[in-house]
């Protein structure tokens, strides 16, 4: 598990991810695949600097090998926000 966000940029855009392991369930096999739950924050790069953000929650999904696919889910949920291809979701006011 990853204290620190890792970050991208997409079209003028940062984005980090947190992607935060749940604890196993009781009776689960310790190599059971693991949920996560993944939050993303985006704001607009300016001049370097990052201006406002916004968090996401990223909406209830299927278990996941690792931590790293549980991020690349996350990047990919921020793009899908930034491209405006999620409802009700948008980076319009950042």
């Amino acid at each position: 598990m990853s204290a620190v966000p890792q970050q991208e940029r997409y079209k003028g855009f940062a984005i980090a991810v947190q992607a935060l392991r749940r604890a196993q369930e009781s009776g689960e096999a310790p190599d059971a695949p693991r949920h996560f739950d993944i939050v993303v924050t985006i704001s607009r790069e300016l001049a370097g600097e990052h201006a406002k953000s916004e968090m996401f929650g990223v909406p209830e999904h299927e278990p996941f090998a690792s931590e790293f696919d549980a991020h690349r889910t996350g990047v990919q949920y921020a793009r899908d926000i930034i491209d405006g291809k999620i409802d009700g979701q948008s980076v319009e006011g950042l």
